[in-house]
């Protein structure tokens, strides 16, 4: 069992922690081990982090500037020396202008669990 304080410092530890977003124009499916996103085209601070009862939202605004000509595929979220935290994929939005911005909230769900002896070894039964 993870305690109510032991999830909200845990939240409080990677809202404080991943601070970077990215977007890009990849799109392919995501992979656990991935590092970076597929196609990067602009990184900024993140603006809020909220806290919800079971995870949290990272807000970011891109201007124009950043985005023109580009049509947005997927979103990361990193921490300070480029480590990612999360990343998702999308159909995509755009292509936008220099005159556009757009802002990405990307919402990570907490789930919190645990196996016992007896589902894994039902799992290495079911392997073998």
């Amino acid at each position: 069992m993870i305690t109510e304080t032991g999830k909200a410092k845990i939240r409080d530890l990677v809202s404080t922690t991943y601070t970077k977003m990215k977007i890009g124009n990849g799109g392919d499916s995501t992979n656990p081990l991935a590092t970076d996103l597929d196609l990067p085209v602009a990184e900024t601070t993140v603006s809020v982090v909220t806290t919800t009862q079971s995870g949290l939202d990272f807000k970011a605004t891109f201007t124009g500037s950043d985005i023109s000509g580009q049509t947005i595929k997927e979103v990361g979220v990193f921490d300070a020396s480029g480590n990612m935290f999360a990343r998702v994929a999308f159909r995509g939005v755009g292509p936008f202008t220099s005159s556009d911005s757009v802002e990405f909230i990307l919402s990570v769900e907490v789930v919190w669990w645990y196996q016992t002896k007896e589902l894994l070894q039902h799992l290495e039964i079911q392997e073998h």
